[in-house]
């Protein structure tokens, strides 16, 4: 077990501040903090100067108290963390030709858990994977990234870490022909389009080198570089937000979403502001918080420019906190208003929120037909969906089929509910999005009473194998 750091601890006490307040000083989230003061991690070096004025020490002194070696885990603790339901370098992308073609054949699912595992990166040396406990019931576990390498049970998950375990992650290089705003928004879109197809695994320790960067260059700049550098983290946090809410860290998302507006009403940007509070309210839905997701998108509205696709956001996710609320009018009115705003003319020169076209909005209403009971609308909607996805959205498909499986379950029955659910598993696999995970985990309760139906047996085995067992 890793030896805990209690004289740097201290330190920090004597120096007056709390876990708490010592992150938010450095710009790190708290279990960076608590992970230091475990023995689990150090600072990176260029944060060790500010670290040291903060403790009110010098940078040699500093060292010292890092310099308790790492020892060993001998137990493996898991810490529950909120279920799922709902933006170093990346891996190298997988030969993706042929994938999600078809149904995957017998032994093909558990081939692939294998090879990619199924947990979802979380911060620094932990991650999040899923766990049948001993009652039968399936939920999201974190975990030390070393104590997961080390257990024969998540053999499969060592596929997933990237580099050496613990080492610090390659700090992201700028090139010299762009500015280093340019450069880094463009290192954002690629980032991007990796979590489109791989999902949040690989995709969130990479962003958050990204934003030590960006908090390094703003300490070096002045003026409108300052202020544009400010634009970006916001940018950067927001990204980082939604990739935790796709891995199903619902309190991670919200820290890195308010962290995210704070920074973009400091940087005057008030078009990223709307799209920020947007997808707050798309985190409110995802959390089942019916009322903040409507307050949430009703506020993004008021401050976004009339007819933009920042309010057809906004009334897409409006929509579903309606829904959630029980209000089928004000469910159906939201989704047409967002309708009649895609499908309109673009006069307002907007960049936010472009992604946002019909087939998005129409898989939201299937998603909330489902919440309002009405399933057998809900398959058409995902089954539309589903068809119309350009094949770089891989998550977001495996997302829609996990959900059309469990509406599935309610108008056509276990067999073809399983085979569906089956199919988003080999996404869910693949990507180690806590959004499909926790849709199958949904299921998988459900589907406990028709165990002996052959389809159903097959998907349970399937998920079971991606996942780690309470002992």
């Amino acid at each position: 077990m890793a030896v805990k750091r209690e004289r740097l601890a201290q330190r920090r006490k004597d120096a007056g501040h709390t876990q708490e307040t010592l992150a938010d000083v450095l710009g790190v989230h708290r279990s960076t903090v608590v992970r230091w003061e475990r023995g689990q991690g150090e600072p990176q070096p260029w944060m060790r100067v500010k670290l040291a004025r903060l403790l009110k020490i010098s940078t040699i002194e500093l060292g010292s108290l890092f310099a308790v070696p790492d020892q060993p885990a001998a137990v493996i603790e898991w810490v529950p963390a909120p279920r799922a339901e709902s933006p170093h370098l990346p891996a190298p992308l997988p030969d993706l030709r042929g994938a999600d073609t078809g149904q995957p054949g017998p032994g093909e699912l558990e081939h692939k858990a294998a090879t990619l595992g199924a947990s979802m990166a979380l911060m620094g040396n932990e991650v999040r994977v899923c766990c049948r406990a001993s009652d039968g019931r399936i939920t999201f576990v974190t975990m030390p990234r070393r104590a997961l390498l080390r257990s024969a049970t998540a053999a499969a998950g060592a596929a997933l870490t990237t580099g050496v375990p613990g080492a610090p992650a390659a700090k992201p290089l700028l090139s010299p022909d762009l500015h280093p705003v340019e450069n880094l928004r463009q290192l954002r879109r690629s980032l991007v389009e990796c979590d489109n197809v791989l999902g949040p695994r690989d995709i969130v320790a990479s962003a958050q080198d990204h934003l030590r960067l960006i908090q390094q260059l703003r300490r070096e700049a002045a003026g409108r570089d300052r202020l544009d550098l400010m634009q970006v983290q916001a940018e950067y946090a927001e990204f980082c937000s939604w990739l935790y809410q796709d891995s199903g860290d619902h309190r991670a998302a919200q820290y890195w979403a308010d962290r995210a507006l704070d920074w973009s009403n400091s940087a005057g940007d008030h078009h990223l502001t709307a799209y920020i509070t947007a997808r707050k309210a798309q985190l409110a839905g995802d959390m089942k918080e019916p009322l903040d997701a409507i307050d949430l998108a009703e506020s993004a509205q008021r401050i976004s420019p009339q007819s933009s696709r920042l309010v057809a956001m906004a009334r897409v996710y409006a929509a579903h906190g309606h829904a959630l609320a029980g209000d089928e009018l004000a469910c159906q009115r939201a989704y047409d208003e967002a309708l009649g705003l895609v499908a309109g003319p673009r006069d307002v020169p907007v960049s936010r929120g472009r992604w946002l076209e019909a087939t998005y909005v129409e898989a939201q209403r299937a998603r909330s037909l489902a919440v309002l009971g009405q399933y057998e609308a809900a398959v058409r909607g995902f089954d539309q969906a589903i068809r119309a996805l350009p094949a770089t959205f891989r998550r977001d498909r495996g997302v829609y089929l996990a959900r059309s499986a469990s509406a599935q379950l309610r108008v056509v029955g276990p067999e073809q509910a399983a085979i569906t659910a089956t199919e988003a598993l080999s996404v869910g696999v693949g990507t180690g999005s806590g959004r499909i995970f926790g849709e199958l985990s949904s299921l998988d309760s459900k589907l406990q009473c028709w165990g002996t139906v052959p389809e159903v047996a097959q998907f349970r085995r399937a998920l079971d194998s991606v996942m780690l067992h309470e002992v």
